[in-house]
């Protein structure tokens, strides 16, 4: 005696209904690596850490941290203010909990706090600090006062930082190598705020303007 197979016309095919759970399982593996990587801090180690603090990196590192960490967080964001004496950008990474980066919007009802970090480059605690509490921030591991935006120059004096050696200041304890302290045409940017004599001030002068 022949059966007559039945149909459950209501059921999805065999085939769709393992693309469906497929790509259901490819969004959740990729929302728990995206959850893994975004709210752990020890996943955004700095070279500074990496090294026991015998190391502060590059200009090239820290933008590169800092653009990555962009990437990742929708909370800080990473533009550029102009171009400086050395021919590369000056940078300003923001942090602020809402995503909104419009200055003139976030001064409305916003206290904005700018750190300068790398105006003499040798003296890295700044840049290397910085890194460290952006990340901080952006993972939830710190917390800023309510109603606060953190804005960061990471690295001012760029010229500098890219003329690394390690023998223009011999009698502080490290790291191993560092920046110069004169720009790219030898200036003290330290003492170049007021009178925007090289190029480098100009950028950021017309941040606050």
């Amino acid at each position: 005696m022949w059966f007559k197979p039945s149909f459950n016309h209501n059921r999805l095919p065999l085939k769709k209904a393992v693309q469906l759970l497929c790509t259901g399982c490819v969004i959740l593996l990729l929302q728990q690596c995206k959850e893994a990587l975004d709210t752990d801090a020890q996943n955004w180690v700095t070279p500074y850490e990496e090294k026991g603090g015998t190391q502060t990196p590059t200009y090239e590192e820290v933008i590169s941290f800092y653009l990555d960490l962009a990437k990742a967080f929708p909370s800080i964001n990473v533009q550029t203010l102009g171009k400086t004496d050395s021919g590369q950008p000056l940078h300003l990474v923001t942090y602020n909990p809402d995503g909104n980066f419009n200055f003139q919007k976030i001064g409305e009802d916003k206290a904005l706090v700018l750190i300068n970090n790398g105006i003499h480059p040798g003296e890295s605690d700044g840049i290397d600090a910085c890194m460290m509490l952006m990340r901080d921030l952006a993972t939830g591991e710190k917390e800023v006062p309510k109603n606060t935006v953190i804005a960061s120059i990471p690295i001012y004096n760029v010229g500098g930082a890219l003329n690394r050696n390690s023998t223009s200041r011999v009698n502080q304890n490290g790291p191993a190598e560092y920046g110069f302290r004169g720009n790219a045409r030898n200036y003290d940017l330290n003492r170049d705020f007021i009178k925007p004599t090289p190029k480098m001030p100009k950028p950021l002068l017309l941040f606050f303007t």
